[in-house]
């Protein structure tokens, strides 16, 4: 781009910046003061007035913090689920085969990413602040020229500013001007326009802070597509023609275009920027804005969008709550010991003894009597009957506004059967189950993203890695070309570029299948005792514990006689000992 061209560009950039920042304001400052007041950051349930007010009194500001336990309620119940996106062919030229290849990839992509760590961080930081994000970076690795694919930590969601509608965005960093400099040595070190909430640097980089911002946007742009016949096979293809793949090119292996048309199509463009030039640009592999967003709640109010955390309505009971709490401590526990009732002639000449009766354990007090008149105390503060019940109509009310009852913790209640503890935490649950579906939501355009990338990534023939259900690696040929006897024609074995592929969304309540057969057959064992010793051994088989195979071996060799068959096991009917047991060697 020329100067022109680069400041019509920038000047588009920030405008676009400045208004996600107008439409955004509220919403960031409210979900700054939700995950401050959640994690009780800076004196976070308290106004900083009454805070300042009752500190120069001396007085306390005591703080019960009552909702991090039902954000982590929520947010563990989403690393519970064990979420992971399961690939299913949808055209023609796409097979359950190829899927499987596919969805092993993207479970190593996980792996590697530690993505399990990336999902539930960001996913407790949408319940407790209303939203946070990840993103999917391209990396050349380290002993190869192949680019791989990853999913990387936002680890400050305040850093993204991302256009509702997902033509654009922005992912801000903060720098000092030394590693600026260090960086782009040939340009000028020129800030990002307007600081936006949550984007607070001054605790590492004080004054001297550079902000420099990643934006992506999306770019309409003409193509020409061609209908192709495989001269060959009979197959036909639908190609984009580019520079490199022309008529000619087509026809040189074996294509015979049979039609072209001209349409508009979308494609995603990077760069780096600094408030007045572009450091570095360039074009993103895949058709959708790589950054991912998890809500936590969200409301569309004339036509406004408010993104809302788990504990936004119940943060007025709970600061009611720390007030009532603060009330009592104060009135019974820091109040002064109860006075005593005396004359002044009761205590003239002990003036010194009775002002230090309320600091020191003296043991006696003199006084003067006054005929049958004695000093006393007057009776100790008592906790306000009021105040008491205040404080529990907040309890109440925080766990009425949340939507969570005392069920979902486990904590005991009116019913008295499991399965009416059980419906009742699952009552509890339908009040939150909006957040653990946006989170699904958004493993799933993760994982829908990665279907999309990787045939562009993984497009040449390589060894790679993939993950099964259970774990286990193995190392797997893609994209490779092998001569067919049966045809006399090359083919292509596991070939990951072609066919169209779509996610299902799937939980897993166990780590692998090995715990979820366990635990089947341990219940069916448990409502069917008869068939024990049928189904032992195939308990042992999926258990992990030492000793599993021998006693599978023990038990085939005893199982005729624990069914009640005649045949006698061997060595007359003896357990033969094993090593380490008494007897054994």
């Amino acid at each position: 781009m020329n100067i022109v061209e680069t400041d019509k560009f920038l000047y588009t950039a920030r405008d676009r910046f400045r208004r996600i920042l107008n439409a955004e304001s509220d919403i960031r400052t409210a979900a700054l003061e939700d995950l401050r007041f959640t994690y009780n950051v800076d004196s976070g349930q308290w106004p900083s007035s009454i805070r300042d007010e009752r500190e120069t009194d001396n007085r306390p500001c005591l703080t019960s913090n009552k909702l991090r336990k039902f954000v982590a309620q929520v947010s563990n119940r989403e690393r519970d689920q064990r979420l992971s996106g399961r690939v299913r062919p949808v055209d023609d030229k796409a097979d359950i085969a190829t899927a499987k290849i596919i969805e092993g990839l993207i479970r190593q992509i996980e792996y590697a990413s530690k993505a399990d760590e990336i999902y539930t961080d960001a996913g407790e930081k949408a319940v407790a602040g209303g939203f946070a994000y990840w993103r999917i970076v391209t990396k050349e690795t380290d002993d190869s020229f192949e680019q791989e694919v990853f999913i990387e930590r936002i680890a400050n969601q305040f850093s993204v500013y991302l256009d509702p509608r997902g033509q654009y965005a922005f992912i801000r960093e903060g720098m000092t001007k030394e590693e600026f400099e260090a960086l782009y040595p040939k340009k000028d070190v020129t800030d990002w326009p307007q600081v936006g909430q949550g984007e607070e640097y001054a605790l590492w980089y004080e004054e001297d802070k550079v902000f420099i911002a990643e934006y992506f946007y999306k770019e309409q742009y003409d193509k020409t597509i061609a209908q192709c016949v495989n001269l060959q096979t009979g197959e036909v293809d639908v190609i984009e023609l580019k520079d490199n793949i022309t008529v000619e090119s087509l026809a040189s292996i074996g294509y015979q275009v049979l039609q072209q048309k001209e349409k508009k199509a979308t494609r995603v463009k990077w760069c780096k920027i600094s408030g007045s030039e572009v450091l570095e640009e360039g074009e993103w592999v895949g058709k959708d804005i790589p950054i991912i967003e998890v809500i936590g709640d969200k409301v569309n109010i004339a036509g406004k969008e408010y993104k809302r955390s788990l504990i936004r309505d119940a943060k007025d009971p709970q600061r009611a709550y720390n007030f009532w709490l603060t009330h009592m401590t104060e009135t019974v526990a820091l109040a002064p010991k109860s006075p005593y009732l005396v004359s002044p002639q009761e205590i003239k000449g002990f003036e010194t003894i009775w002002n230090q009766a309320n600091q020191k354990n003296h043991p006696y007090l003199l006084f003067n009597p006054q005929g049958q008149r004695v000093p006393k105390r007057e009776p100790p503060p008592q906790v306000p009957t009021g105040a008491s019940a205040m404080l529990q109509i907040s309890a109440a009310d925080i766990q009425d506004t949340i939507g969570m009852y005392d069920a979902s913790f486990g904590e005991k209640s009116n019913e008295r059967t499991g399965v009416a503890i059980k419906a009742r935490a699952v009552r509890s649950d339908f009040g939150t189950y909006h957040f653990p579906d946006n989170f699904r939501r958004a493993v799933t355009d993760t994982v829908r993203q990665l279907i999309d990338i990787i045939p562009k990534i993984y497009d040449t023939e390589r060894r790679v890695r993939i993950l099964g259900t259970e774990g286990e690696e193995a190392v797997l040929e893609i994209n490779k070309t092998i001569f067919d006897p049966a045809t006399g024609q090359q083919m292509v074995v596991n070939d990951i570029t072609v066919g169209k592929y779509d996610v299902v969304a799937d939980i897993r309540p166990y780590s692998t299948r090995r715990q979820e057969a366990e635990e089947k057959i341990a219940s069916i064992i448990q409502g069917a005792p008869q068939v024990a010793p049928i189904m032992l051994p195939l308990f042992l088989k999926f258990s992990d514990i030492p000793g599993a195979e021998e006693a599978i071996e023990q038990l085939k060799q005893y199982l005729p006689a624990l069914l009640g068959q005649t045949e006698q096991p061997p060595n007359g009917g003896q357990m033969i000992p094993q090593q380490g047991e008494p007897g054994g060697q």
